[in-house]
């Protein structure tokens, strides 16, 4: 297996000339008249280097990055269209297999998502099967940022709050397809190290009807170094950090799903779960 592929990744771009003063949005539902639905653009940057995390000398300890194994039997793709079931087999089988790899002591599941690939996608055809659901992710990003943390806190431990401030916690997000081996729309990981924070990441307002969520976007920049597991299997989890209590966001990871081609990519869409946590130490 290849040490490294050359794919395209997708990054946020800003006519700063343009929006200076202006903070960037994206809305989730339809804008009104005349009002732009976003006031940055995602564009495609080819040639980039993707390199085989199996083969590379990466840990979770020291980039944010790690995979670990599951005991994926009786798992069937169907049996996750149950949330009842999810939230009774899988999420338990995946609090063991986390906390065993991590060296934690617990973890606190806080939202979870199945995406489901159109066959048309990234072009989106009304009707189509899973048309309706969780598409791939394919723009570069983190999913919070540090402020957005901090204003979820109560909100998800209530009068438990300080306490849990008291602990060494992480944030994480765990990933994987529901059949394998992946190989379509797999997802790429940021070496953390590769990253220049102050340049590369914009806080973006993701605005739905009823909340805003703050995340960073990120511009592209020649240095980064890209990872993705090669032909992962439903029985193998990804897992990568958000943030640390400790070190704070600099061993964030972003990441986004990317298209391995019609030479190496297979024709089944992609079928995936992916779960956020607090992680306890």
């Amino acid at each position: 297996m290849a040490d490294e592929i050359t794919a395209t990744i997708r990054y946020v771009q800003r006519d700063e000339s343009k929006d200076v003063g202006e903070k960037p949005y994206i809305l989730h539902y339809a804008a009104p008249d005349g009002f732009p639905q976003n006031n940055f653009t995602i564009k495609p940057v080819h040639g980039i280097k993707i390199h085989n995390f199996r083969t590379a000398d990466i840990t979770y300890g020291k980039h944010g990055i790690g995979v670990a194994s599951l005991n994926s039997n009786g798992m069937k793709p169907e049996c996750f269209d149950d949330d009842d079931w999810v939230e009774s087999v899988y999420l338990p089988e995946l609090h063991r297999s986390v906390c065993d790899a991590l060296g934690a002591k617990d973890m606190t599941i806080f939202d979870w998502m199945l995406r489901k690939r159109a066959p048309s996608f990234p072009v989106r055809q009304p009707g189509q099967e899973n048309g309706e659901a969780h598409q791939p992710s394919l723009s570069a990003h983190i999913d919070y940022t540090t402020a957005e943390l901090a204003s979820r806190l109560p909100r998800y431990f209530g009068e438990g709050k300080d306490e849990i401030l008291s602990r060494r916690y992480q944030v994480i997000n765990i990933w994987k397809p529901l059949t394998g081996p992946c190989r379509d729309f797999p997802m790429a990981y940021l070496d953390p190290a590769s990253v220049d924070r102050e340049k590369d990441l914009i806080a973006v307002d993701e605005v739905f009807p009823t909340v805003a969520n703050e995340v960073f976007q990120v511009r592209w920049n020649p240095n980064h170094k890209w990872y993705y597991v090669p032909d992962q299997l439903e029985s193998e989890v990804a897992i990568f950090n958000a943030f640390d209590s400790d070190k704070g966001q600099s061993l964030a990871v972003p990441h986004c799903s990317f298209d391995l081609g019609d030479a190496t990519g297979s024709a089944v869409p992609r079928q995936s779960i992916e779960v956020r946590a607090f992680i306890f130490y």
